[in-house]
């Protein structure tokens, strides 16, 4: 059995003392100026959104519109049904009202005549 052979690893405190102070102290200004930086939409990419919803809106639009055009179309077809359906039921009606006039104008009349 081989055995396997051990690693030495550099002690804690010998790390910490590997970087100076004045490295540290440069390293953590840093990061904090990074943190105080105010981080605002640049131009582009305000431009970017702008012309992202732009295009969006160009898209949906048109869409939108036609949908809307066959919504009131169909709305209107329905209703022109139904005032045919009205006029149709309305007709049958006045053709046996009419159907009933002549055979009284016809019919009772000569015998009324006799």
């Amino acid at each position: 059995m081989q055995t396997i052979p051990e690693v030495e690893v550099p002690n804690l405190e010998s790390l910490k003392s590997f970087k100076s102070k004045p490295e540290k102290e440069l390293l953590l200004e840093e990061y904090d100026e990074e943190l105080k930086k105010v981080k605002n939409i640049t131009f582009k990419n305000l431009l970017l959104v702008y012309l992202l919803i732009v295009m969006v809106l160009g898209l949906l639009l048109p869409k939108i519109y036609v949908s809307n055009e066959i919504y009131y179309m169909s709305k209107n077809i329905n209703e022109m049904y139904h005032t045919y359906t009205a006029l149709k039921e309305e007709n049958t009606h006045l053709k046996t009202e009419l159907e009933r006039l002549r055979y009284q104008v016809e019919v009772l009349d000569e015998i009324e005549e006799l």
